[in-house]
């Protein structure tokens, strides 16, 4: 997760954007171990991504 928000994948490609009071804590690509409990769950089932891309708005 860079500085920004933006997770990056493996050929530095923007995957998708993560709003501040979400960033911390946050796993990356670089994560060896996850511990559920606590942690950051995302749910994507409303993720605009792919083709859907151009229909994000300002909330």
């Amino acid at each position: 997760l860079r500085p920004d928000g933006w997770m990056m994948g493996p050929n530095h490609q923007l995957i998708f954007w993560v709003p501040p009071a979400s960033r911390h804590p946050f796993y990356s690509p670089g994560t060896a171990m996850v511990i559920p409990r606590g942690g950051v769950e995302l749910d994507l089932s409303r993720m605009a991504h792919g083709t859907r891309w151009s229909s994000c708005r300002d909330a």
